[in-house]
């Protein structure tokens, strides 16, 4: 699942707090979680954490 569509699925969720994992160790790049984090509802609070 790609950013894009992650963001999607979370939108549908609607939950308070998401925190995405995997970008950059096992899928895609570190920059997934931001592009992620933008396309998310604002409502939505987004935790990266990206240290490994």
């Amino acid at each position: 699942m790609d950013a894009k569509k992650a963001a999607e699925y979370v939108n549908e969720l609607n939950p308070n707090y998401v925190i995405p994992v995997h970008y950059g160790s096992i899928v895609d790049s570190k920059n997934d979680a931001a592009i992620f984090k933008d396309k998310v509802k604002s409502s939505i609070n987004v935790a990266i954490k990206l240290s490994f």
